[in-house]
């Protein structure tokens, strides 16, 4: 590994340990990187991103138990990433001890070599596969049960780093062959991503926000596991639109471009930063249909509420643990743990009864999460029925067409069931309820 690469790659982990900036978050403030190659940009994050996701079992391949807990931040972030390049054999250890120096005798990187025979003499199963998979032991323990001999396969994938994927913005383009054309003078190869009918993965490193298809708005960045989420609304010409958790606005985008800015897409948030970066998106994308709120956390402004109440679609993108989309953002596996899971679950409880007593007959909920976990998923809409079970369950095959949805849906063809491991995408869940009308069934 370039000697470099590794000390801008420091830097940014370092900058996570010290005020839990994101990598990304720290590389746009770094100095050195402002003038630094696509390509070079590129390796510091692969290289930070590996150090940060393969944390737990760096530290205990360089150090067993004790970890490296007592290194000062920039020489804990260097050891990890100089770590994740012999793992990845990018780096002998020999090469990685005389980048890293010695001088405290806590870090041996050949123990790396025996990484695997060292945790398989770890003898409980759950810290075991905790420190193979490198994730908490609160979640090992939940995907272990929850998916028993898949877990693994499940793990590794959340490992693995995350492809970039495009939605062709339709209010732009006429489908993603076009964009793809675009692209391709631009020196940008791409290639047609397998489920979602807009979205382009990418191959290279080419600076994308260079190019004059994103100045021009003919694509967003978004993983197809997202794509497809906003598929699921599925909302109809010229229908009215609330996203209840809009964020920076990815979905929003998606399904107004949907809707060929015709309709309305309400788009609601607690955070003004997000949505202010929602308006800056929309003026590129030329989106021109969008209502935007500002919302508190426990109750919707008058205007939202009496939205709602006529909407045809709300979709519910409910605030979660984030495990689907850990490969994007390893940092998010350390900080996640069971208090912040119980206090999401009741978020995402107030989220899903606050739409389901606002819902119109005829009108759909769509609940999504990028999870993993049964708890934030099926358990979730499963409660709701209970509470209201004059709510139906709308089949993904009815919405998408049982060609489109067979590969895309859970084992009883109900839910949208995304994992990284079988669709290389995001881990994501979907469900849509629907309240009948008057007289139906």
């Amino acid at each position: 590994m370039n000697p470099q690469i590794a000390g801008w790659a420091a830097d940014a982990v370092a900058a996570w340990f010290v005020d839990r900036s994101s990598p990304r978050d720290a590389m746009a403030t770094m100095p050195a990187l402002r003038d630094a190659r696509p390509a070079d940009l590129a390796a510091v994050a692969r290289a930070a991103a590996a150090a940060l996701a393969g944390m737990r079992r760096l530290e205990f391949a360089l150090a067993g138990g004790r970890g490296l807990g007592d290194l000062m931040p920039r020489r804990r972030a260097h050891a990890l990433v100089l770590a994740a390049a012999v793992a990845r054999d990018e780096l002998l250890p020999d090469g990685a001890l005389r980048q890293f120096g010695a001088g405290d005798g806590v870090v041996d990187f050949a123990r790396l070599l025996r990484a695997d025979e060292a945790i398989a003499a770890t003898p409980d199963p759950v810290v075991r596969f905790g420190r193979r998979h490198s994730v908490p032991d609160w979640f090992a323990a939940r995907l272990l049960a929850q998916h028993g001999d898949e877990a693994d396969a499940i793990a590794a994938a959340l490992s693995a780093p995350a492809p970039r994927t495009l939605r062709a913005n339709l209010l732009k383009v006429r489908d993603r062959e076009e964009l793809a054309r675009e692209l391709a003078t631009e020196g940008v190869p791409t290639r047609p991503a397998r489920f979602a009918a807009t979205a382009l993965h990418v191959d290279g490193d080419a600076d994308l926000f260079a190019t004059a298809a994103f100045a021009r708005g003919a694509f967003e960045q978004q993983d197809e596991a997202s794509q497809l989420a906003c598929a699921a609304v599925a909302p109809p010409p010229g229908g009215k639109v609330l996203d209840a958790c809009a964020g920076n606005g990815g979905k929003t985008l998606a399904l107004a471009a949907a809707l060929g800015n015709r309709g309305v897409v309400a788009a609601a948030d607690v955070h003004d930063g997000r949505l202010d970066a929602l308006r800056r998106r929309a003026r590129r994308a030329s989106a021109t249909n969008l209502a935007v709120h500002r919302v508190e956390e426990s109750v919707w402004t008058a205007d939202v509420a009496a939205f709602a109440a006529r909407a045809d679609r709300i979709l519910v993108d409910a605030p979660c643990s984030g495990t689907g989309s850990w490969r994007r953002r390893p940092e998010a596996r350390w900080g996640v743990d069971e208090a912040s899971l119980a206090q999401m679950a009741r978020a995402q409880e107030g989220l899903l009864e606050r739409a389901a007593a606002t819902l119109r007959p005829g009108a759909r909920l769509v609940y999504a999460t990028c999870s993993l976990l049964a708890e934030e998923n099926e358990a979730r809409v499963a409660a709701l029925l209970r509470r209201r079970p004059g709510l139906e369950v709308v089949r993904f095959a009815e919405i998408l067409g049982a060609a489109v949805a067979a590969p895309i849906a859970d084992a009883t063809g109900v839910f949208l069931s995304l994992r990284p491991d079988r669709h290389g995408c995001d881990g994501f869940f979907a469900a849509v309820l629907r309240r009948p009308r008057a007289g139906s069934g």
